[in-house]
């Protein structure tokens, strides 16, 4: 009777002296999380995003619910993040242009690059330039001759002002010398469609896995990809490496550290799996993981070059 006596004592002694779990982390524990995405379902954002969450979902024992809120460019969904409450429950995920580029186009945005507390980086993407099949244009240079022949005239389709497909066609037009039209869409997959009905000349593509039967010209990057090694990069052509697109998640800005560590470790162990990493082949994406504080250096230093890039475009200010 006494040892069982004694045995209890030391028991609830231990679970006395045992850290604390805090009320916070076991009520954000207990809810969903939504991840907001700020593009349209099917396009290479929403299924890097859906990857990633449920990967971390099977991790952390709860439901991850991916949610599109598209629109203007993609400031409504990353708005939607911005201004949510700081506890954990509600994230962004996005190719990272809507953060480090809108900002710089409109001064009325209730966000900036400053504004979210990073949780990774997990994924870049090269942009494609990618025509018709039965587009007239089978290179680059034809694709540049023609629009010297007929300025303006031509038309790229891109995810939207100030995305960072949309300031790369700037950037590689400035440099041929050449003028083409811009067409903005809610994302990806609405350009695809619009290039495979014949509305827009070219379409400044995201995700190099599904570039399917239409025509590649060039990939914007120093090295070709995988997924597309017959494809020669804007760095071979002459027009320099550019800079790629990089995917992430995000939190608002005042996330409680026990969160945010909890959320980073989650996503870690996600981008290491095996499921995440086949998928990203098949999107045509490159791992290219950071942990917070380096995604947050990161996403600065892009915004800066962007931001002198904009400089340079006046006329893109709204």
């Amino acid at each position: 009777m006494i040892g069982k006596r004694t045995g209890c004592i030391v028991a609830l002694a231990l679970f006395a002296l045992a850290p604390p779990v805090p009320a916070f982390a076991q009520a954000q524990q207990s809810r969903n999380i939504e991840v907001i995405v700020p593009f349209p379902a099917g396009g290479v954002t929403d299924l890097v995003a859906r990857t990633l969450s449920e990967g971390m979902s099977k991790d952390l024992g709860q439901p991850i619910i991916v949610i599109n809120r598209d629109g203007a460019g993609g400031t409504l969904g990353a708005t939607a993040t911005a201004v949510a409450a700081p506890d954990g429950a509600t994230l962004g995920f996005s190719a990272m242009g809507v953060i480090t580029g809108r900002p710089h186009l409109r001064s009325d945005l209730r966000y900036k690059v400053s504004s979210f507390d990073y949780i990774c980086q997990v994924s870049i993407t090269p942009t494609v330039i990618v025509v018709s099949p039965d587009s007239p244009y089978r290179s680059l240079k034809d694709l540049f001759d023609g629009a010297r022949r007929t300025p303006d005239k031509l038309t790229y389709g891109h995810p939207g002002p100030g995305s960072i497909p949309h300031l790369q066609m700037l950037d590689l037009s400035s440099r041929a010398g050449v003028s083409l039209t811009s067409v903005p869409f809610r994302g990806d997959a609405p350009a695809r469609n619009a290039l495979m009905g014949n509305h827009i000349d070219v379409q400044m593509a995201g995700d190099a896995g599904s570039v399917g039967n239409m025509r590649a010209l060039a990939i914007i990057a120093r090295d070709r990809v995988p997924v597309l090694p017959d494809v020669p990069t804007t760095h071979e052509l002459g027009f320099g490496e550019g800079f790629a697109t990089p995917f992430g998640l995000y939190a608002p800005k005042g996330a409680p550290a026990e969160v945010l560590t909890r959320l980073r470790k989650s996503c870690a162990d996600a981008v290491k799996s095996p499921a995440f990493r086949a998928a990203m082949t098949k999107f045509g994406q490159t791992i290219d993981y950071l942990d917070g504080p380096e995604f947050a250096v990161r996403m600065e230093q892009v915004s800066d070059l962007i931001g002198k890039l904009v400089e340079k475009v006046p006329s893109l200010k709204q």
